[in-house]
């Protein structure tokens, strides 16, 4: 079972971490709202009087209906504790002081937070005769387990000390079967507080999600939504809660210093050499080390290759060792080959990369349930599902790749929801879509029996959807294409996708690039490496219908350059043979654009500087002594620096400017055009004409200059105005651009 994430963001390195974990699971002591625990934070007497109710079982309804009035001056009835504060006293675990208050802000020391626990179990302690009042009650909760002595008693409590206390509390054997009931046994109203069970793994199943403590009969099984903190290993010390029959909460208490991972190298005797034969080598972290194990412990050469997790004792051999086969699965994200003298083929899954021995097998199946045959490195592709085997030094030493759509004839058995085809049968599950003609339909039976039809899976190697009819599918890359060669009859280009070629006829309709292209117009080669966004196809035929695609490229600022490598985004690609770039592309201003093949790998590259076009919003240049020191201009809203000053003379406020901006994003040129074609002059209104354009007509009816598509209109502050907020009050000045439309409207006065 994967562990799950901390819940509480700054505990992983405290000492009382596990007291923590299991008093936040038991809603007694949680976190804050940024995710934090807080640790270090004193905790206040209205505060741990919370706790100290929660703890002996009382809940928050029980509090809420005890608010209001108190017997403390000090305490208002609305303050958020008095019902914790009031239930307290009404059970006789925490009191006030002799003059009336309770000082419910006043930090809570040690000596005071045993006391309340001391008193919560119903011991009867001998008042102390001295100034040290609590000594006594010290005495006790050493007793029962839960004063270590080891805190000063006049020390503010941290709010992870009394976790620490609290989880004693609860845990106390005062407390029959652990059950958060008081001395008599039934306190009306108290929650039953499920016991924790401690020890050590004896074993853990994780297909099963079983796991069994050293002196159980059986295992106990773990619930799929249980919180798990740490991961479970044979051997290691764990606590766990058990709800309905299954465990809710469990956590690992051996220290992650103490559990290793890594694979083995060799079985124990490794050597002749004398005080070899209870050690063995490893590699751990991708260092090798060697390790002795205790007594009892085997490491055989048969093991060699294989991942173990071992729990080392407190002098740092192995007690306890769990080993298992070194796999990885997951879904391919990529495949490479390198040639030459650094020959090597390498498979991406999820985020890691795993390089293939030499003498690796590969074995592939057509489909889950299908038998294994031989398969090829180059057979893998992008969305196949693999197992890695790997060997001592990390490398690949087998494959097998799943493909997770196979198209077939397929036979219907709406009675027992099935889908077979060969020899093959699928359950048709609940959630299975299904899909008729890119429609969805809720019912097996209408597909058509006997007919050709697409079968996806996901990971687990369930039916995941069913179409037939037209295909619809997304995020596909396209291996290689042809050309569409006139003719009688003509030759039809072709997409080759996820190993399966596609026809796309003269008909399709596709877009490349975010233009509309004929298909009787591609070339070789034309969409080889293109990124798929959407498509449609005939099954059966595999005739393309539709077809949405652009090229595979990132674009940005280049940061560094190594040879034939370049980062860009904080990623690095790698040039092809024949592509070059910039000897300065690392620190020049250009951004460039890379488009990638299906290796990810750079095989074209192009570049231009950064420019925004826009209306001037202000100029402002600064100065001091007679000499220029810092000038900025606003357009479209946005303020930029500027690093060449003369680029801004003559742009003034509301001419329509293109900026070209330095990879700091400081302008470094700056042009503008427009002009004021008509100065304060009476507005009219403004007319939308049938096929969408707009006019603007000023001092009468007669007179008129087009609108462009992106006019604004502004106040003579430059401050954005909404077209309809410009009425025949007000007058205005009229900015033209180069084919006379006015691109922008200024009111001048109203």
């Amino acid at each position: 079972m994967a562990a799950n994430a901390l819940p509480l963001s700054d505990i992983a390195q405290n000492a009382n971490k596990d007291a923590i974990l299991k008093l936040n699971y038991a809603g007694v002591l949680k976190g804050y709202t940024d995710g934090t625990f807080k640790p270090q934070k004193e905790v206040t007497r209205a505060e741990f009087a919370k706790i100290a109710v929660l703890a002996m079982g009382y809940t928050d309804e029980q509090a809420k209906l005890s608010q209001g009035a108190t017997i403390f001056k000090d305490l208002p009835r609305d303050h958020w504790a008095s019902g914790y504060i009031n239930l307290a006293v009404s059970k006789g675990i925490i009191k006030g002081y002799p003059d009336g208050t309770f000082k419910p802000n006043n930090t809570v020391n040690v000596a005071e937070a045993l006391t309340v626990f001391v008193q919560g179990l119903k011991i009867d302690v001998t008042p102390a005769q001295s100034a040290q009042w609590y000594l006594p009650y010290l005495l006790e909760a050493n007793k029962v387990g839960i004063y270590d002595t080891t805190t000063a008693p006049t020390t503010a409590a941290k709010r992870d000390l009394v976790a620490a206390f609290t989880d004693r509390f609860m845990e106390t054997s005062v407390y029959a079967n652990g059950a958060y009931y008081d001395k008599d046994g039934n306190a009306t109203g108290t929650i039953q507080k499920l016991p924790v069970v401690k020890g050590a793994v004896a074993a853990y199943d994780k297909s099963a999600n079983t796991v069994k403590i050293v002196g159980q009969d059986k295992e106990v099984a773990i619930a799929s939504n249980a919180q798990v903190f740490g991961n479970i290993v044979i051997g290691s010390q764990v606590e766990y809660v058990v709800k309905n029959g299954k465990i809710a909460f469990l956590n690992v208490v051996t220290a992650d210093a103490r559990i290793m991972e890594g694979v083995i190298k060799t079985g124990l005797n490794f050597t002749t050499a004398v005080g070899d034969e209870r050690k063995f080598k490893a590699i751990v972290n991708g260092k090798e080390i060697v390790l002795e194990v205790e007594s009892g412990v085997k490491v055989t050469s048969s093991q060699v290759g294989q991942k173990f997790v071992a729990v080392l004792d407190e002098d740092g051999k192995v007690s306890s060792i769990t080993i298992s086969q070194n796999v990885a699965s997951g879904i391919v994200k990529k495949t490479s080959t390198v040639s030459g003298t650094n020959q090597k083929q390498e498979i991406v899954v999820d985020n890691d990369t795993y390089q293939l021995a030499s003498n690796a097998t590969i074995k592939v199946k057509d489909h889950p349930l299908a038998d294994e045959k031989a398969g090829t490195f180059a057979g893998i592709e992008k969305g196949d599902l693999v197992k890695l085997t790997l060997n001592v030094d990390g490398k690949v030493s087998a494959v097998t790749y799943t493909k997770l759509s196979v198209t077939a004839s397929i036979q219907i058995d709406t009675n027992d929801n099935l889908i077979s085809f060969g020899d093959y049968e699928y359950d048709v599950l609940e959630d299975t879509k299904l899909y008729v003609d890119e429609d969805e339909v809720s019912e097996l039976g209408e597909l058509k029996d006997g007919n050709i039809a697409i079968l996806t899976f996901d990971q687990d190697g369930n039916l995941s959807k069913i179409e037939q009819g037209t295909g619809v599918t997304t995020n596909k890359v396209v291996a290689s294409s042809t050309a569409y060669v006139a003719g009688s009859p003509a030759t039809l280009a072709t997409i080759k996708v996820a190993g399966t070629t596609y026809k796309i006829p003269a008909s399709a309709k596709l877009t490349i690039d975010g233009k509309s292209v004929s298909a009787t117009s591609l070339k070789a080669d034309q969409l080889t490496d293109y990124s798929i966004t959407t498509w449609k196809y005939n099954l059966g035929t595999n005739e393309v219908v539709e077809l949405v695609a652009e090229k595979q490229a990132v674009t940005g600022y280049v940061t560094s350059i190594s040879g034939k490598k370049v980062t860009l985004n904080n990623k690095v690609y790698e040039l092809l043979s024949g592509v070059t770039i910039d000897v300065d592309a690392d620190t020049n201003d250009k951004v460039y654009t890379l488009t990638l093949n299906n290796n990810g790998k750079v095989k074209a590259i192009a570049s231009d500087v950064k420019t925004v076009s826009g209306v001037v919003d202000t100029v402002e240049v600064k100065g001091e002594n007679g000499s220029i020191t810092s000038a900025q201009i606003a357009v479209n809203g946005k303020v930029y620096d500027v690093s060449d000053t003369a680029s801004l003379t003559g742009i003034d406020q509301f001419e329509y400017a293109t900026l070209t901006l330095n990879r700091d994003g400081e302008v470094v040129n700056a042009a503008a055009k427009g002009k004021m074609t008509v100065d304060n002059a009476p507005f009219v209104g403004i007319e939308s004409r049938v096929n969408g354009d707009k006019y603007v007509f000023y001092n009468n009816t007669s007179t008129s200059l087009k609108l462009d598509p992106n006019a604004k209109v502004k106040y003579y502050n430059g401050s954005d105005l909404p077209e309809k907020d410009v009425t025949s009050t007000d007058h205005v000045n009229l900015w033209t651009n180069d084919e006379g439309n006015v691109y922008l409207i200024v009111v001048t006065k109203r």
